[in-house]
């Protein structure tokens, strides 16, 4: 009989192990799913700003002065927050559809630099998501960025 009970207490030692290994995997499983499924997101909020971003500078590379660059700014986004450097954003819901909600935003930075044969703009097209990502340290809030540049002949030039 005292056989009998010694086993029935390495039985349930070996139960409460069991137990306690599986609730620690199961917790390390449901932190991978978490970190995936926010890496999705994330993945998929970078291709949408992408095509956001690399549309807008098409079209400021197609532009053929500064004011015309200026005018598409005021027109596409939806308010100025600086003179100096100029900057302009624009705002998205969780949907990517603008003008909707504050989840995301992307702002233009614009830098001119007025040469004896024009001017020579720097831009800078960033998005960014309102709140941070949950389970994903690295990266933040930034989702897509692009620097570039475009210089503006004067009128009567080669390229007019």
């Amino acid at each position: 009989m005292n056989k009998i009970s010694l086993n029935s207490k390495v039985s349930l030692l070996e139960i409460i192990l069991s137990v306690i290994i599986f609730a620690a995997a199961g917790i390390i499983m449901l932190n991978c799913f978490g970190i995936a499924r926010f890496t999705q997101i994330r993945a998929n909020d970078k291709t949408a700003a992408g095509a956001i971003i690399q549309s807008d500078f098409e079209i400021i590379k197609s532009l053929k002065s500064p004011a015309e660059m200026h005018e598409f700014l005021n027109d596409s986004y939806d308010e100025k927050i600086s003179d100096n450097p100029i900057m302009f954003t624009k705002y998205f819901d969780e949907n990517w559809v603008q003008g909707r909600g504050k989840d995301y935003t992307v702002t233009v930075t614009v830098e001119e630099e007025n040469l004896n044969s024009g001017s020579l703009v720097s831009i800078n097209i960033s998005a960014q998501r309102t709140k941070p990502y949950p389970f994903i340290k690295k990266g933040g809030q930034d989702i897509y960025s692009v620097d570039s540049k475009k210089f503006f002949p004067l009128t009567g030039g080669a390229y007019e």
